[in-house]
């Protein structure tokens, strides 16, 4: 069977309510939370994922994208089935909420319902191993939203930094985790990017998602310890409003910090699964560079921009400083890193807001 999972709260009558997410589903016997991998059965909620994995990848970590936790290394990138959004603009909506992820979960639910291994599931222990025998110094939890399966994620991370000598975890997540899945996280979690779709409920709801307490809980796992860069991608006519990108930046500013890096993509029509959102054109270029103004006089240090259909791809780290450039990139790899060991600018000595 899947795995007995311990985000749960045991109420009457068999039901229990999820606390992964800020969902917080109530779920009655036999039935299924939203993101469809979390199952009650007689008042035990199962994680269906756990084991689950779609696969190991290689990527830079600046894919992320991180831009300020550990450049230049490459991570081994892994996901499972499902999600607590229904992004229409979703990149991975194959592994998140569409046909292929629902039918695996659903199968996957099934099994368990009747008792049955799941096919092809993997321990913490096995995928740890691979990856440390492989060499890499990283793992990060991506392509499906990793909060749905904390736990397994919890103990994947705890067993590869068991094996690797500094080795770290990351997650690339939507943060619609609750303080008691950071709780859980926290000590195995080195650094999250949280994507920050708008600061408004509205703008969520235009997009399948749900804002809730996403910013306070993004404040709440800065405080535990976990390292913080956000990524905003601007869609026409959806987030790209200039009040509201003002508002996101001021909360940034004033609430996660000045020197926390902020990346504004450009939005891709044709990677949009809902035949709607296919017909919002792609994000200007001077869209891009508003938001980026924008963030600046609100008082950020570190703003990046991802367009790769255009020239204005914004990459390079300066020092806030001395405003010199300490980390030069072409595309996702640097290629000069003027910064000291102790995360100081070799230029000015300006204590920088980087892990590496």
């Amino acid at each position: 069977m899947a795995k007995i999972i311990d985000l749960v709260e045991k109420l009457e009558r068999g039901r229990v309510r999820c606390q992964a997410c800020q969902r917080e589903c109530i779920i009655s016997d036999q039935q299924l939370g939203f993101c469809l991998s979390r199952q009650n059965i007689n008042g035990i909620l199962y994680s269906l994922d756990h084991g689950q994995i779609t696969g190991i990848q290689a990527d830079p970590i600046e894919k992320k994208p991180f831009y300020h936790f550990k450049p230049g290394s490459t991570v081994a990138t892994i996901g499972s089935w499902g999600c607590n959004f229904r992004c229409k603009q979703c990149l991975n909506y194959a592994h998140s909420w569409g046909t292929l992820a629902t039918e695996n979960l659903k199968e996957l639910a099934k099994a368990n319902l009747e008792k049955r291994q799941p096919e092809h599931a993997l321990t913490p222990q096995e995928i740890a191993k691979t990856i440390a025998d492989a060499d890499y110094p990283g793992i990060a939890f991506s392509y499906n939203e990793p909060v749905i399966w904390a736990e397994f994620a919890a103990e994947t991370a705890k067993a590869f930094k068991k094996l690797k000598k500094e080795g770290f975890a990351v997650f690339v997540t939507n943060g619609s985790w609750t303080q008691e899945t950071i709780d859980l996280l926290a000590p195995h979690i080195d650094a999250a990017n949280i994507d920050i779709k708008g600061f408004c409920e509205e703008t969520y709801k235009k997009m399948g998602a749900r804002l809730g307490i996403i910013p306070e809980m993004a404040e709440y796992a800065q405080k535990k310890g976990i390292f913080l860069e956000l990524t905003t991608l601007l869609i026409p006519t959806i987030n790209d409003d200039p009040d509201e990108v003002k508002a996101l930046a001021n909360w940034i500013v004033n609430k996660i910090g000045p020197e926390t890096p902020w990346h504004l993509s450009q939005y891709d029509p044709n990677l949009a699964p809902d035949s709607a959102f296919r017909k919002i054109p792609t994000t200007p270029v001077a869209t891009l560079e508003k938001a980026a103004e924008i963030g600046q006089e609100a008082g950020l240090s570190h703003i990046y921009i991802w367009a790769p259909t255009s020239a204005c791809t914004r990459s390079n780290m300066i020092c806030p400083g001395c405003r010199q450039t300490v980390i030069t990139r072409i595309g996702w790899q640097p290629t000069s890193i003027k910064i000291n060991p102790n995360g100081h600018c070799q230029f000015c000595n300006y204590k920088l807001n980087i892990i590496l």
